[in-house]
């Protein structure tokens, strides 16, 4: 089984100069570097878990999207990062450099949508596992037997697949956008179908299925729910198609890129930003990836072994 590791960069510098802030906040010749300290720290526990085959980093770009063009207020209530967040991310970028991971952006587009086209297109290989990694739960329109969210939750990512999403929602992980397209979403500044709350849009998508569902079934909805939904209902198909991650984007993706540690240029890294302490993880992370290469290769070669054996009989 092929892994294929997904990381929501822009999801990952945020939570990584939130949780680094909270305490000691490495310096570098007078900066604060608390994020790329905690960026990096996290990809190497990422790379320890879930070692990858392919590994790509995705971020959004400071142009507009096709969903500021669609709405002049989507995500205008954000408020801008701290001064001593933007200086850090050249180093974020520098980081993947010497990692040997590459970047994908594309204006235009968000990061979110980057990850789903990356998705769609290889959960289509055969024995393919898809890994995201963000602390956004949009991603959870994705999820399906072989794309999975691992959300940013503390020291250890969060799982979250198909069960889990029922579990905590209620509904399929495809009924989502339309979730969000009735609840709304503050953080991207769209307010859905004012009055409906989680409960009630579960229970109707799980009755009617879809947001067209419940609208095609309008009739059969109590007064006063059916009047939010009458009056909102262009609202409501707006905010599905907000909510709705592409899965088209027209990047290039090297699908054959293999992922492999470069110890000399992350090495350097890590010394001249005096990550000593990433630098020993590091160091003993490829040891023990060695390793277990060695002995797959080993468990490997033996069943060879035993089934040219078999074949004699």
């Amino acid at each position: 089984m092929k892994t294929i590791i997904l990381i929501d960069g822009n999801s990952l510098m945020h939570r990584s100069y939130h949780g680094v802030n909270k305490g000691f906040i490495p310096m570098w010749e007078g900066m604060p570097i608390g994020m790329v300290y905690g960026f990096a720290s996290t990809l190497l526990h990422i790379l320890d878990q879930f070692p990858p085959d392919q590994i790509f980093v995705t971020f959004d770009t400071k142009e507009k999207t096709f969903r500021h063009e669609m709405d002049e207020t989507y995500k205008a209530q954000r408020e801008k990062a701290p001064d001593d967040f933007y200086p850090q991310i050249p180093y974020i970028y520098e980081l993947l450099e010497h990692f040997h991971i590459p970047v994908l952006a594309l204006p235009g587009y968000e990061s979110d949508d980057i990850i789903g086209t990356i998705a769609h297109t290889m959960q289509k290989r055969k024995d393919t596992r898809v890994e995201i990694f963000s602390g956004d739960l949009d991603f959870l329109q994705l999820v399906n037997e072989c794309v999975r969210l691992e959300k940013f939750n503390g020291s250890t990512p969060l799982p979250m697949g198909p069960e889990e999403t029922r579990a905590r929602f209620g509904i399929d992980p495809e009924q989502m956008v339309d979730f969000k397209a009735i609840t709304g979403d503050s953080s991207d500044n769209y307010k859905g179908i004012p009055g409906v709350g989680p409960t009630n849009a579960a229970k109707l998508l799980q009755k009617y299925k879809t947001l067209q569902g419940i609208y095609d079934h309008l009739e059969e909805l109590p007064g006063k729910l059916r009047e939010k939904f009458e009056t909102a209902r262009a609202e409501a198909f707006h905010c599905q198609t907000l909510a709705q991650i592409k899965m088209d984007v027209p990047i290039d993706v090297p699908e054959t890129q293999k992922f492999v540690f470069a110890p000399e240029t992350t090495l350097a890294f890590f010394e001249k930003m005096k990550f000593h302490s990433l630098a020993n993880r590091y160091q003993k992370l490829i040891k023990n990836f060695s390793h277990t290469k060695i002995s797959e290769q080993k468990n490997k070669s033996q069943k060879s072994d035993i089934e040219e054996q078999m074949a004699l009989f």
